[in-house]
């Protein structure tokens, strides 16, 4: 009988590795003795064996800790949301599993399987650290007719609905709205809705008191954080069409209430959001409700993509010489001839921001005073290759010797999957990108070991 419970315990184990982003075991006292994360840009695996619980997540008691509750009464929990600092200061949103290891009727250890959920929000209070309209780098008609409507909507507090397509700056534009007018010295956050999971992203708009749910703590929700302030919602239409509803209800009646609270919480916000596909689009698909977006967009501005504002081009990669510079202490004096007109006449599918990394990787290959073609070619013709070319090179892999359909779809799976990881910063963001559960995602980076 308890060699069976023991192999039941770890079937559970074992299931846990299948789709985590990190395991934790921790003994009876609480201290880690093991710990292994599988992100790079959380702490090292290793960092944190020999600390306690508490340690790590100094907000944790003993109530709220997952660990500690499993330590005490020897029964698990399962996807637990933790909403939490570590002991660095920064903000982890943790959906935890934690399993405890019971030999002769005692708990031995607890084994924590947590997926790390990147939250993607800023959260800045006074001026310091805000763009101002002078870091829109423009001299093209549109964009200065444009730059003279934020300063005139700027001082109002209507809400404003940005498009605009992926890096052509919504976020610039946001801060520039809240520098440019009354609530300049008050907060500015910023969150991202496609960065959080659907299930999560209710107790970060309204905040939750604690208790309301395993370990839950008390925390304020974005729209008392951003009181007096600006609100920037970033890719809203990610966000499901039920908490668009919620959101409405909440942005005309003007007061929230948190997550197991029991009083309403007035606020004053003004809201600024941004979608990154056309709103009518969005709305006809029904991503987007119709009548959250009229509330929204009382004020609307739309970004022109950076292949409208050809212009501009030479400005900008001026400006980002001129930054790179200080930041790397190199003394570039700007492109060569042909490598300009290469980049004016691309097609900039990620636009400004796209651009500046184009200008960032060639300052890893210059060695002269002079970016060349050569400096950048491969970046840009890895983005961009025209579908005529796309059809040839099929059409010629179709006819040649040895070919693989399978090799060849493999091959193409694989470049998908390294892009989606280097554009994301945990995997369950990668995951929503490439339309797939976490664990077929997993499995497929350990298939092709990436």
């Amino acid at each position: 009988m308890q060699d069976r419970e023991v192999a039941e315990q770890i079937a559970d184990v074992i299931r846990l590795c299948e789709d985590t982003d990190g395991l934790l075991i921790a003994n009876r006292d609480g201290i880690v003795e093991f710990q292994r994360i599988f992100l790079d840009n959380y702490w090292r695996s290793g960092e944190t064996v020999g600390l306690h619980i508490f340690e790590l997540y100094p907000e944790l008691d003993e109530e709220s800790s997952t660990i500690i509750q499993a330590m005490r009464t020897g029964k698990p929990s399962y996807n637990v949301l933790q909403d939490i600092n570590n002991r660095r200061g920064e903000r982890v949103l943790l959906e935890s599993t934690t399993i405890p290891i019971v030999v002769d009727g005692q708990v031995a250890c607890v084994i924590d399987s947590s997926k790390f959920h990147s939250i993607d929000q800023r959260v800045i209070r006074g001026e310091g650290g805000i763009s101002t309209l002078d870091r829109i780098i423009t001299q093209d008609p549109a964009m200065l007719a444009l730059k003279k409507r934020i300063r005139d909507v700027a001082p109002l507090d209507s809400s404003v609905l940005i498009y605009g397509e992926t890096g052509t700056g919504k976020e610039l534009v946001a801060e520039s709205l809240h520098s440019e007018g009354r609530r300049s010295g008050r907060p500015f956050v910023s969150q991202n809705c496609a960065a959080i999971p659907a299930n999560l992203l209710e107790s970060l708009f309204f905040g939750t008191e604690k208790g309301c749910y395993t370990g839950a703590l008390t925390r304020k929700g974005l729209l008392e954080e951003a009181d007096g302030g600006t609100l920037f919602l970033d890719e809203i239409n990610s966000m499901e069409t039920g908490l668009q509803a919620k959101l409405l209800k909440v942005l005309e009646e003007k007061k929230v209430r948190r997550l197991g609270g029991s009083r309403d919480i007035p606020f004053d916000v003004r809201i600024v959001a941004a979608v990154n596909e056309e709103p009518a689009k969005l709305i006809r698909e029904h991503r987007l409700r119709e009548d959250l977006y009229y509330r929204l967009g009382v004020v609307r501005i739309t970004l022109p993509p950076l292949r409208k504002r050809v212009g501009d081009i030479p400005l900008l990669i001026r400006y980002f010489i001129d930054q790179y510079n200080r930041k790397m202490k190199r003394s570039i004096q700007g492109v060569s001839a042909q490598a300009l007109r290469r980049l004016e006449r691309y097609s900039w599918p990620g636009n400004v921001r796209e651009l500046q990394n184009v200008i960032e990787g060639a300052f890893a290959s210059a060695r002269s005073e002079l970016l060349v073609l050569d400096h950048m070619e491969d970046a840009l013709e890895q983005q961009e290759e025209p579908a005529a070319e796309q059809v040839q090179q099929v059409r010629e892999e179709e006819i040649g010797p040895g070919f693989s359909l399978t090799k060849a779809l493999e091959q193409y799976e694989r470049e998908l999957l390294h892009k989606a990881m280097e554009q994301s910063s945990s995997i369950s963001q990668a995951a929503r990108l490439l339309g797939l559960s976490r664990q077929n995602l997993k499995y497929k980076l350990q298939k092709y070991n990436l």
